[in-house]
């Protein structure tokens, strides 16, 4: 039971919906849900912290998102969409290795 929750803290279920729910709250100009995205997606990039080479890098990415809910907050829903940019990358980055990996 506890290895089903440090899945759904650490895994892909939690990057998903921390993009939706920053995605939602973008599109529906609640800086809230963009709040709670970020807060959801910093275990995953503490978890990418420690990959070789990144030094610590990932650790800045919830920080795209808090910034982009101050962007929404101010009504600049134009750089709030851009600034969800670098979380959404990362977490293609990781699912592409893992279906890579699976078809190697």
């Amino acid at each position: 039971m506890p290895d089903l929750f440090i899945i759904m803290l650490f895994g892909y279920p939690a990057v998903g919906l921390s993009l939706l729910l920053s995605a939602l709250g973008v599109w529906k100009k609640k800086y809230w849900l963009v709040l709670l995205g970020a807060l959801l997606f910093i275990p995953f990039s503490y978890y990418l912290s420690g990959a070789p080479g990144s030094y610590r890098l990932p650790l800045f990415l919830p920080a795209f998102q808090v910034f982009s809910a101050v962007a929404v907050r101010e009504q600049q829903t134009r750089w709030a969409w851009l600034l969800l940019i670098p979380a959404a990358l990362a977490a293609l980055y990781i699912v592409l290795l893992a279906v890579l990996y699976q078809a190697r």
